[in-house]
């Protein structure tokens, strides 16, 4: 085995991505089936998880040394139906050993760029999705990773999860990134250091992914905007994520656990 191999691979490894059907949950299952692990797509909207799976399945078909990947139906927000889903993806794949937090939600309070007029409903959904949501995973799948003597779980956060968003990329739309969507990315951040400290004696380590803005088609000004806001002077590519995201659930992290990494373009350096 090489020393790339012996850092990188995920030869036999269960992982599950969680809101996998989504902009960067797809990218990070690709990556990791591509890795050798067999993944399990979670997410809400079956129909969109099983269009990822034979896309991704199709892109990956003639490398012989990709894993598998297949879709699973699960509401984060509920107990009943994360374990539900935790145990057909054991009985099916065997226990998960990697969990990837991607489900994203910033809610119908999203086009108020006031806080003082952000409604308490979509602050409580938002708070549902991405804060509840993710512990929940966690709490569900941790008991796989204890089962086997340990695992990776990596969550996602955002650069609005480490400093405001900036209105003035906005323009004079009246949109922006709603307070409630900051303040629980931030929340993230600190329950990915609670449960590293809280897991490391059952072998679980406990990483967090900040990401910067993805382009998917926003209209002209908001991407110049951003763009020039932005060291590297440009938004991502959802494929960009891969690398850190194969790097923080291979053994090539190892010795990491509690960390945020930020993969940004910059935008949080200035």
């Amino acid at each position: 085995m090489s020393l790339i191999d012996k850092l990188f691979r995920l030869d036999g490894r269960v992982a599950v991505v969680n809101g996998g059907a989504g902009r960067i949950g797809s990218r990070i299952a690709e990556v990791l089936v591509s890795a050798g692990a067999h993944v399990a797509i979670l997410d809400l909207d079956e129909a969109a998880g099983r269009q990822q799976v034979e896309r991704i399945s199709q892109d990956l078909d003639s490398d012989s040394r990709c894993g598998t990947c297949h879709a699973y139906v699960a509401d984060s927000t509920d107990p009943e139906s994360l374990q539900a889903a935790q145990q057909q993806i054991e009985a099916d794949l065997g226990a998960a050993t990697i969990l990837f937090n991607a489900t994203q939600f910033r809610g119908t309070g999203f086009y108020g760029s006031d806080p003082a007029d952000h409604p308490l409903d979509a602050w409580n959904k938002v708070m549902e999705v991405n804060v509840t949501g993710v512990l929940l995973a966690c709490q569900t799948f941790h008991r796989s990773m204890k089962s086997q003597g340990g695992g990776a779980i990596i969550n996602l956060s955002s650069t609005y999860g480490v400093v405001s968003a900036d209105p003035r990329i906005y323009g004079d739309s009246g949109v922006n990134s709603p307070v409630s969507y900051g303040t629980s990315k931030s929340a993230v951040l600190n329950m990915t250091r609670y449960l590293a400290v809280h897991w490391r004696e059952h072998g679980i380590r406990v990483n967090c992914l900040v990401p910067g803005g993805v382009f998917d088609n926003q209209g002209e000004e908001f991407v110049k905007n951003y763009s020039s806001r932005t060291p590297l002077g440009r938004m991502a590519r959802a494929d960009e994520y891969q690398g850190a995201a194969l790097f923080m659930a291979s053994p090539a992290s190892s010795y990491m656990t509690g960390s945020i990494v930020t993969v940004d373009g910059g935008w949080t350096a200035w």
